[in-house]
This record gives structure tokens, C-alpha cells and sequence, in this order.
């Protein structure tokens, strides 16, 4: 599965947590090329309105922080179900 996608399903997934005109807004950075602000704009969303992940969906972020070749840094520790 490309990265895009991933984001997207992971994004698509908020949906019931999260307003779905923030996560649309937030997918929509794939349309222009810019697939790290638009997951990096959904994991600072989880974290500014709370939303609870499950441990899975977590394995997702750390998943795609791989993919991008990301730095495991605080925005994505920070929401840790686990911590």
C-alpha cells in the first residue's frame, strides 16, 4: 500500500472522533504534494482535541512515520495510547 493511501485510511478512520471537514482538510494536502503536513496536521489534531487511538492505530502512525522517514519525535510519542 503507498504511503498516501495509508494516510488516508488512517485520516478516513478519525472520522468518528474527529469533525470530518478537519480530516478532509487535513487529507487534502496529498492532492498537493505535501503527504508529510498532512499527516503530521492529522496527528496534531489527535492530540489537540483529545481523541483516543487504539494501540492499532498507533502501529499505524509509527507505520507511516516509516514510510515518510520521519524522526519518531514528541508529536507522535505524545499520543501514545499506551503511555
Amino acid at each position: 500500500m503507498l504511503v498516501n493511501d495509508c494516510i488516508k485510511e488512517f485520516g478516513n478512520a478519525l472520522k468518528d472522533r474527529l469533525d470530518p471537514e478537519i480530516v478532509d482538510y487535513a487529507i487534502d494536502y496529498i492532492n498537493h504534494s505535501e503527504s508529510i503536513l498532512a499527516f503530521e496536521t492529522l496527528c496534531d489534531h489527535i492530540a489537540d482535541f483529545d481523541v483516543k487511538i487504539s494501540s492499532e492505530e498507533y502501529q499505524k502512525i509509527l507505520k507511516i512515520v516509516k514510510l515518510l522517514d520521519l524522526k519518531l519525535d514528541s508529536r507522535y510519542l505524545y499520543i501514545n495510547p499506551n503511555k
